[in-house]
């Protein structure tokens, strides 16, 4: 038995959940978009709707690993089995920030940060991944350019009977973790810490999609 089934069959994924109305936050992204400046994102449901139609295994891991770990897909694209620590009892990937804009010069490169993988789902899929495809530990998951996967995005797209009304690329994947984190109520230092931000104000953004969760406040106040 792999770790990755141990975590499948020991529910190693903690019971406490947090109940979203996700009709309700559809409903709402468009005034969200419209009035402030949260970059287009889409939600949970969307994205595990998307991944349904994907039978490509490689596009598949790929949209999961975007997903799971809210990397650019520079960073996606250099990633090998050795940033990956599965067999940790808090298994974890470590992403090479690659952005370097807004960041003081200083001799070295930049620290990669690590970022937990708590789906057990996701870590099988990886582990099998690995595995049928006889990659060594330190090639690339994805052999292939930036251009390229961005070219495989625009196809899966095409092939969308529905598509969401969010134009699709790798980087809303990037904006989907952050706001996903934000509504499952995850603080703000460590959210800029998993996206790699060097400075606070950019991980804030991600707030303003809960500029109209503010109704409930709104209704114990006597007028």
């Amino acid at each position: 038995m792999t770790m990755s089934d141990q975590h499948l069959t020991q529910a190693t994924v903690p019971n406490i959940r947090i109940e979203i109305d996700w009709s309700l936050l559809l409903e709402q992204r468009t005034a969200v978009l419209r009035h402030t400046e949260t970059p287009a994102y889409l939600l949970l449901p969307e994205i595990h709707q998307l991944m349904d139609g994907v039978h490509q295994d490689n596009l598949l891991l790929m949209i999961n690993t975007l997903w799971h770990t809210g990397a650019r897909i520079s960073e996606c694209l250099a990633l090998t089995p050795n940033h990956f620590v599965l067999e940790a009892k808090q298994p974890y990937v470590s992403v090479e920030t690659l952005k370097s804009r807004g960041r003081p010069k200083r001799a070295g490169r930049v620290k990669p940060r690590l970022v937990p993988l708590c789906d057990p789902h996701f870590i099988l899929q990886l582990e099998r991944y690995v595995a049928s495809h006889h990659i060594r530990k330190n090639e690339l998951l994805f052999p292939i350019t930036r251009f390229a996967a961005n070219k495989r995005f625009d196809r899966l797209v095409a092939k969308m009977t529905q598509p969401p009304s969010i134009k699709i690329t790798p980087h809303v994947f990037r904006h989907s973790f952050a706001v996903n984190a934000i509504f499952h109520g995850t603080p703000l230092p460590v959210l800029q810490g998993w996206l790699g931000h060097a400075d606070i104000n950019s991980t804030l953004v991600y707030t303003q999609v809960l500029s109209l969760e503010t109704y409930h406040l709104m209704q114990r106040i006597q007028y």
